[in-house]
């Protein structure tokens, strides 16, 4: 049985090749075909991938529960290492590149008001 893109999960487009999950480069026609999401430029094989990269492992299996990760429409991160993405039913969630996971509404706000202290971001080497 044919499968759709492996990097499609979601509703968002977690290819190694982005920087975060995006919804951006998503195109449901495209993702969900049987051959065509192999002409996408955000497509790699997984055997290319090196099987101990634990980031791209952790992204494949992005799990989204809207009723923790779904964020008010007006906030902002000014952190460079979350990223606000925009899903196909028009919810925004907020993604820790730090973390490498979608952070819940809670974190999200928390993260928008408090970034400059993050103690996961000052982890990060310069």
């Amino acid at each position: 049985m044919p499968l759709p893109c492996p990097w499609y999960q979601y509703g968002v487009c977690t290819s190694p090749k982005l920087p975060g999950p995006t919804d951006a480069v998503v195109s449901a026609t495209r993702c969900l075909s049987d051959n065509e999401y192999k002409s996408c430029a955000y497509y790699v094989e997984s055997s290319s991938l090196k099987l101990n990269n634990q980031k791209s492992l952790r992204r494949d299996k992005l799990k989204i529960y809207v009723p923790i990760h779904a964020l008010p429409k007006e906030i902002s991160i000014e952190c460079p290492y979350a990223a606000l993405s925009k899903m196909e039913m028009g919810i925004v969630i907020a993604y820790c590149k730090v973390l490498d996971r979608p952070l819940t509404r809670f974190e999200a706000i928390t993260c928008s008001k408090y970034w400059r202290d993050c103690p996961f971001r000052q982890l990060v080497p310069m």
